[in-house]
């Protein structure tokens, strides 16, 4: 399946002269991050079911992302596949949409109350080479 955002040219172009579009993917941001500030603070995830605080650099970040893009390589994910993801809101998220930016894939979150009938519908259409869940 084949993904090209569409920018309309008037669009782009005022969004460029107005500073509010620089041309740059998230990989780009998160390349800088890691150049610039690498053990700067990059996020905090708090699971209330746990208690658990978790908190990750930009070095951390990228390394998580890094290997979880290997891994989906690994597993024939190529650019324009697409990555059905079905997570609650936790860090694991984050990873797994920079790892699917890192290869071109595109990650088609699932919202986690979804069951059987909603998961047959999504990944039917979807197309998902892979379904990562807890």
């Amino acid at each position: 399946m084949e993904f090209d955002a569409v920018l309309l040219p008037a669009r782009r172009e005022r969004m460029i002269a107005q500073g509010l579009w620089h041309d740059r993917t998230i990989n780009d941001e998160l390349d800088a991050c890691l150049a610039a500030c690498p053990d700067k603070l990059a996020l905090t995830a708090y699971r209330v079911d746990a208690g658990d605080v978790r908190r990750f650099t930009y070095r951390e970040l990228a390394q998580m992302a890094d290997r979880v893009a290997v891994g989906l390589s690994r597993l024939g994910v190529q650019k324009n596949d697409i990555v059905a993801c079905q997570l609650p809101n936790w860090w694991q998220f984050t990873v797994t949409y920079l790892a699917c930016s890192r290869i071109g894939a595109v990650i088609n979150p699932l919202m986690h109350i979804f069951r059987e009938r909603e998961l047959n519908f999504m990944l039917k259409h979807g197309e998902a080479k892979v379904i990562i869940a807890p």
